[in-house]
């Protein structure tokens, strides 16, 4: 039998025990409120406490980087900002490149042929590595590395051409109805977005594929050319531009219109800026803008342009229809998003936004003209002769 001093020490204990335990979880209690109360934003109140229970209860281990990116993308998805992204640390840096103008590769622009598949050329850069091994626009990729095309299927045909920077690939190519191979090597470059000729009756051709950092000088040296070489009128191609920078854009109506602001923009706050002008230099050549529902954004702020200082006048199809401005953000880890902070207006001052810009002369294709648009030279485009039909005053 205890004695009743044994026993008064066990109680003791059990009395000290239990008062430990019960101001440990008081303790505990009170810095959980503590931190949902005064320490977290109502906003995340939610993305608190579920990080709260995954780091106490969770049953696996947490894959924090990953957690974060979709975080992000959540986010960003919950903004209904149809033109917010979030991009990686490697996709942020391969958009920087790309936006500035680098570029890598064999250095062309490639469609898929209607009519068998095969790796189309449209257009070959100056001075490019597949312009050094021979290659032209129009010639066809018809296998990669002794596999053909058809067997490899288009997709994984260009991604075999695609190599890593100083790798070569082997290429047959179809000229008209002959054959022959290129080794080309695949370097880093300056991408070209600017290709132009001289067609009919002196009218320069411009395509204009993207607006980036190099886009601005390749146009002023192509547009220049044009002009030294005799140009009486020009043609500048922006179906299915997507766009790219403003800055670029800017600078390129710059150097063709007159004095005026180019660019006003209004921001989340409602107060507007004047973000470009243009000065009294100009091209004083007629103009026509082409276009299609694929010319967008930027390309759409160049249109617009052109028609309110009165330059020219467009042809083709209605543009898609965006007419607000991104920023891009970038994180301490080099990862970035991008997402609407502003609406745009042209010299005019009327927004296309969600509207597009109606052509002034509108050009409905045939069934084969849709199907082979975009393998057909540019004097045999229906409007591109609806273009030069305009100018000279058919």
């Amino acid at each position: 039998m205890m004695s009743s001093e044994t026993n008064t020490k066990k109680s003791g204990k059990q009395i000290l025990l239990t008062a430990v335990i019960t101001a440990v979880i008081s303790v505990f209690i009170s810095f959980v409120v503590f931190y949902f109360i005064f320490l977290s934003d109502a906003k995340y109140l939610k993305l608190k406490q579920l990080d709260f229970f995954v780091n106490n209860y969770f049953y696996g281990e947490v894959e924090t980087t990953q957690i974060n990116d979709l975080i992000v993308r959540g986010y960003l998805a919950g903004l209904e900002d149809k033109y917010a992204r979030y991009y990686s640390v490697e996709e942020t840096n391969e958009r920087n490149k790309d936006l500035s103008g680098q570029g890598k590769g064999i250095g062309v622009i490639i469609t898929k042929h209607p009519d068998n598949n095969n790796i189309f050329i449209s257009n070959v850069y100056d001075n490019g590595p597949a312009a050094q091994a021979g290659i032209k626009s129009f010639d066809q990729i018809i296998s990669v590395d002794g596999v053909s095309v058809e067997e490899l299927g288009y997709k994984k045909a260009v991604e075999a051409v695609l190599k890593n920077v100083g790798e070569k690939v082997k290429l047959e190519i179809l000229r008209d109805s002959e054959t022959f191979t290129a080794e080309v090597t695949c370097t880093e470059f300056v991408a070209q977005t600017v290709f132009a000729q001289m067609l009919e009756d002196n009218i320069g051709y411009v395509e204009i594929t993207a607006f980036n950092g190099g886009t601005t000088v390749q146009f002023q040296n192509a547009v220049n050319q044009l002009v030294a070489d005799g140009a009486k009128a020009l043609i500048f191609d922006l179906r299915n531009n997507g766009g790219g920078t403003v800055d670029a854009v800017c600078e390129m109506v710059d150097f063709i219109c007159p004095e005026g602001d180019i660019m006003t923009v209004k921001y989340a706050n409602q107060k507007t800026k004047v973000l470009a002008k243009s000065d009294q230099n100009e091209i004083d050549l007629p103009m026509v803008v082409l276009t299609n529902e694929g010319t967008a954004s930027a390309s759409e702020l160049f249109v617009q342009s052109v028609k309110d200082f009165e330059k020219g006048i467009s042809i083709g199809s209605k543009t898609y229809g965006k007419g607000v401005m991104q920023t891009t953000y970038e994180f301490t880890d080099g990862s970035s998003v991008a997402f609407t902070v502003a609406e745009f207006v042209a010299h005019g001052g009327v927004s296309f936004n969600e509207k597009g810009i109606e052509a002034d002369i509108e050009v409905t294709l045939s069934e084969d003209e849709i199907k082979y648009q975009h393998i057909v030279p540019a004097n045999q485009d229906a409007v591109v002769v609806a273009a030069i039909g305009y100018l000279n005053g058919n």
